[in-house]
């Protein structure tokens, strides 16, 4: 026992050391984690949550308390460990290591085997998605850490189907949305469940779904509340933002989509988002899923291990469904399944003899392993902080400038303005000069993927048209000067196809019209 808990101890400290050296380095800097910091740094600047975005003043925005907790939480941070990439993903490692945390006690509740519930954790850590998730500064490995606490307390507690407990884990629900919108993804697993353990086991009543469902209800209107404090017409702008991305489409329409945001995964085809090579958890999780069904119902489990089984087989459907309620099918959501499909793998090795489980541990581990370095080396040469140096050659962190939000992490609060403003100069009704002088724009950060994005009108859907390029191009000519150049081969280009395939420039102008 002491020569496993050294062994544990040792591969624990491991993997941390691992993690943390390539926090900064895996996956590249998306423009999204800028942007929720820097959203969240306005917030701490201004001493008000019902500020928006200072780097996108054209885009109409609208302050809301959906992401309340996770600005609370990034705040936090910011003030202990500065403002910079490896604190905002420094959350998201601390909240993946307290995914493994729970993963091993969700384990413990369903297995009798601690071996197997140490075999669940491995393999999730050694997925190179769940690694993705935990080294990148978004929300949804902190939502699926508040999945997993909840499945736990939900097993902890299945036997004992008191008022207490269906308030105290619709809290927990609750809470999430704070978080993120993707709380509503993982509401419906415990809501399936629960229906599951009333008609089907008879292990709750009706009266527990009931105490569920208006205990999360109570703190979804506590957030709809502040929000509509922060915004009167909250209802109204929140469901214009909703339908921009395809939120209140039809349900045929999301039926059919389902099949494409997991072809894009198989075929690694994404806009912005990075996207790891997946293939072999293709081949693996359905195989699991099956010859699990398989042996739950051919085998002769304990009752209590069926029930927690089929509990996670129905989670599997509520979050795919979930997904396709929503209608967004963002990328990012996918993590969501992965520890379901590695502890349905280690109910798989259950039957196994100990040798024959320590045999496929290994197997898989090397696999996932060598899947994860592979996926690691296409990107290991990027450094976001060599990108944001060369800003230093040519530009001050106070100054104003129009540039890419790739570069937040280097300008102060309120000093930089997105590119993406730009696609609604013409709505706006300002050309492009106006804007530049009405912001008393000092210099221009000008990345080569504009230039690209103009011959490729298909994804004016993530940036937006570019009826301004033109006039931008004139501008430039005739009241700007060249200060520097340099290049940059993931961080001059925002979309992921072609990061990485060549050096892309980026020309830094000084505005020289007064």
């Amino acid at each position: 026992n002491k020569i496993e808990i050294y062994i544990v101890i040792l591969i624990a400290a491991l993997y941390t050391a691992v993690s943390l050296a390539t926090l900064t380095k895996f996956p590249f800097v998306h423009f999204d984690e800028p942007w929720l910091s820097g959203l969240s740094r306005n917030i701490s600047f201004n001493g008000d949550f019902s500020v928006t975005e200072p780097f996108f003043d054209l885009w109409d925005r609208y302050p809301h308390a959906i992401k309340i907790i996770f600005h609370s939480i990034q705040i936090i941070f910011m003030k202990l460990m500065g403002y910079n990439i490896f604190t905002f993903r420094f959350i998201s490692f601390l909240f993946g290591m307290l995914c493994l945390f729970m993963m091993y006690k969700l384990g413990r509740l369903i297995f009798t085997s601690k071996l197997s519930a140490w075999s669940a954790v491995i393999l999730l850590a050694l997925d190179i998605q769940f690694i993705y998730a935990s080294h990148f500064a978004r929300q949804e490995i902190i939502i699926l850490f508040v999945l997993l606490l909840g499945l736990w307390y939900t097993f902890k507690h299945s036997s004992d189907a008191s008022l207490k407990h269906d308030i105290i884990l619709g809290s927990i629900i609750g809470l999430s949305i704070g978080i993120h919108p993707n709380s509503f993804i993982i509401s419906l697993p415990f809501g399936l469940i629960y229906l599951y353990e009333i008609f089907a086991v008879r292990k709750r009543k009706l009266s527990s779904l009931i105490a569920l469902v208006c205990t999360v209800g109570l703190f979804a209107a506590l957030f709809v509340g502040i929000s509509l404090y922060f915004d009167p017409d909250f209802v109204t702008n929140y469901s214009k933002s909703g339908n921009q991305f395809g939120v209140f489409n039809p349900l045929t329409s999301k039926l059919s989509q389902i099949k494409l945001f997991y072809q894009k995964f198989y075929f690694r085809e994404s806009g912005t988002y990075y996207m790891p090579d997946i293939i072999l958890q293709f081949y693996l999780f359905p195989a699991a899923l099956v010859l699990s069904i398989v042996k739950l119902f051919a085998g002769s489990d304990a009752k209590e291990t069926k029930i927690k089984l089929v509990s996670l087989m129905l989670s599997l459907a509520a979050i795919n469904t979930g997904i396709i309620l929503i209608g967004r099918f963002n990328q990012t959501s996918i993590i969501l399944i992965f520890p379901l499909f590695y502890l349905l793998m280690a109910y798989l090795m259950q039957s196994l003899t100990k040798v024959q489980k320590y045999i496929t541990l290994w197997v898989l581990a090397a696999a996932l392993s060598a899947s994860s370095v592979f996926n690691f080396l296409q990107y290991s040469g990027n450094s976001y902080e060599k990108y944001l140096n060369q800003l230093s050659y040519a530009v001050s962190p106070h100054s104003k400038v129009l540039a890419h939000l790739n570069t937040g992490y280097y300008f102060d609060n309120d000093k930089l303005h997105d590119f993406r403003n730009l696609s609604f100069l013409k709505e706006k009704g300002i050309s492009f000069e106006e804007y530049i002088e009405s912001n008393d724009i000092e210099y221009i950060v000008y990345p080569e993927e504009l230039d690209l994005m103009q011959q490729l009108p298909e994804w004016y859907s993530i940036y937006g048209p570019m009826d301004y390029y033109d006039e931008m191009q004139k501008f430039i000519k005739e009241n700007c000067q060249q200060v520097y150049e340099y290049t940059d081969a993931y961080y001059g280009i925002g979309i992921s196809k072609y990061i990485g395939t060549k050096d892309w420039k980026i020309r830094i102008y000084k505005v020289t019209k007064q």
